[in-house]
């Protein structure tokens, strides 16, 4: 799945940085449970693509950047249905 979120966002033009400048950690550790098929990916996004932070208002790269973040997440969406069998509560 980081693979795959990855070459999406870089497949828009965006430059990807793993663990730098900060490693995370809490997300997905507390929400993410792998052998039960629960996966968690934290994603990081530079605030400078979307926001004027001295006036906190959106920079003119704000729906371009929404639209990516969207195709982004149905990639991953896609993508997570190869990550096996899903349990349903009744099982």
């Amino acid at each position: 799945m980081i693979d795959c979120a990855e070459a999406a966002f870089r497949g828009h033009g965006l430059r990807v940085v793993r663990n730098k400048p900060y490693a995370g950690g809490f997300i997905t550790e507390h929400y993410g449970e792998p052998a039960f098929g629960r996966h968690a990916l934290q994603i990081e996004v530079n605030r400078a693509l979307y926001m004027d932070e001295r006036n906190l208002l959106p920079r003119p790269g704000f729906e371009a950047l929404s639209r990516i973040l969207t195709a982004v997440a149905e990639t991953l969406g896609h993508a997570s249905l190869d990550l096996g069998p899903r349990r349903i509560a009744a099982e």
